[in-house]
Parts: C-alpha cells; sequence; structure tokens
C-alpha cells in the first residue's frame, strides 16, 4: 500500500510543478540556470529510482521490485520530453507486472 501512496505523492508533485505551457524552442544562449530547469522534473524520481535500486540491492528481491521500477521509470519518461514515445511502453510493462502480482497473491 506505501507504494501506491507514494506513487500518488510524487505523481501530485509532477502535477503541481508541470508548467502549463512547454514550447520547443531551443535558446542559443541558454544559461545554466535554465539548462538544469528543463531537467527538474525528473530530479524527484531519479533519487527515488536510486533509493529504490539501493534497497532491491541491499535487500532480497520481491516481486514488488519490477513494479516500482515501472512505476518510477514511467515518470521519468513523462518529466523529460525526449523520451514521452517510451511512456506506452514502460506503462504496458508495470502494467504486466502488476497483473503477475495480483495473479501471485490471489
Amino acid at each position: 500500500m506505501s507504494w501506491f501512496i507514494a506513487a500518488f505523492a510524487i505523481a501530485s508533485i509532477v502535477f503541481i510543478i508541470t508548467p502549463e505551457k512547454v514550447t520547443n524552442q531551443a535558446d542559443s544562449q541558454a544559461s545554466t540556470v535554465d539548462k538544469l530547469g528543463k531537467h527538474s522534473l525528473v530530479i524527484l524520481p531519479v533519487i527515488v529510482l536510486s533509493w529504490v535500486v539501493i534497497a532491491i540491492a541491499s535487500a532480497p528481491v520481491t516481486h514488488f521490485a519490477g513494479t516500482a521500477i515501472g512505476f518510477i521509470l514511467t515518470s521519468c519518461a513523462i518529466a523529460l520530453p525526449n523520451t514521452h514515445k517510451y511512456i506506452a511502453l514502460l506503462a504496458t510493462l508495470t502494467f504486466a507486472s502488476l497483473l503477475i502480482e495480483l495473479a501471485l497473491y490471489l
């Protein structure tokens, strides 16, 4: 249950800080603040992904590990505009791992 609460909290934070209108105009003299601003939405999912990978490496692997990584990678794909083409694939893999977990626990 805590995975779903964490996923909801991360999705809420990403929804709140996502700008309403995103443009793809490249500025030739972009400052470092602008460059970091483009990738600021992916910082939280990458931090959570590293935490989950460390937790998986230090404990026995469970069936929830694949689902957790799938949720996090889907949020990373949403945060970066260049990876939007992988959203459907990652969401499908996450859904498949959820179905496998459901089948194992029923």
